[in-house]
């Protein structure tokens, strides 16, 4: 019997292991094809005007903080340790598109696990979490002068997925975009996400941190 029992433990731990192998190799192709995928389109029509290239697509990492509320002091927005589930890498994607007068309307998507609760509504157990978020974002960079820095402001609705719930959100977002060429940069975000509903697992409101990597896309022919 302990023969027996010895085999199937074996014959688990094998399965379980390439099991785990075959999903690190999807992972690691796809991100390998969506860099060759997004390098191809970043090095097109790379002298163009924003005007002319008014596609930004972002992906990178987050961290969601739900201890976080209209009551809480500044500081304790930033208590990493305690507070912030943080994601995998190319956990968050959005995609944006320029309107004109320095406004773009935008979606995104998050995907996250949540082991910090907010207090009272702890769970023996991580709960999945996912957001889904449409964007009205207006940029400074025509208003301010700071180089490659382009600050921006966000507002737009939200849902949330989190276990066996979901729950509407309205979000108000500041950001900061940091162009190393007219195509590439870096993105870096806060966003406080406001409930509409009570008594649901993030106390009334949550903060999401994110930072990752933005390109430009869309150039005309006129760039050519």
């Amino acid at each position: 019997k302990n023969r027996l029992l010895s085999r199937i433990f074996t014959v688990k731990t094998l399965f379980l292991q390439k099991l785990i192998y075959s999903k690190f190799l999807i992972m690691k192709n796809f991100y390998k094809l969506l860099l060759i995928g997004l390098f191809i389109f970043g090095t097109t029509s790379i002298q163009a005007q924003d005007e002319n290239n008014p596609w930004q697509v972002s992906f990178g990492m987050h961290a969601v903080d739900q201890e976080a509320d209209t009551n809480t002091s500044f500081t304790e927005f930033f208590n990493v340790e305690d507070n912030w589930n943080i994601s995998s890498p190319f956990s968050m994607f959005s995609v944006s598109r320029y309107l004109g007068n320095s406004l773009s309307l935008g979606v995104g998507m998050s995907f996250n696990s949540i082991s910090k609760y907010a207090t009272g509504f702890e769970m023996p157990e991580a709960s999945e979490y996912h957001t889904a978020d449409l964007m009205l974002k207006y940029s400074f960079d025509n208003v301010l002068d700071w180089g490659a820095w382009e600050p921006f402001v966000g507002v737009g609705p939200g849902c949330t997925w989190m276990g066996d719930e979901n729950w509407m959100t309205g979000n108000v977002t500041l950001g900061m975009n940091y162009w190393m060429n007219e195509r590439w940069g870096l993105t870096f975000q806060s966003e406080y996400k406001h409930s509409f509903d009570d008594g649901v697992m993030d106390e009334g409101g949550s903060m999401k941190w994110s930072a990752g990597v933005s390109v430009k896309l869309g150039g005309s022919k006129s760039d050519k």
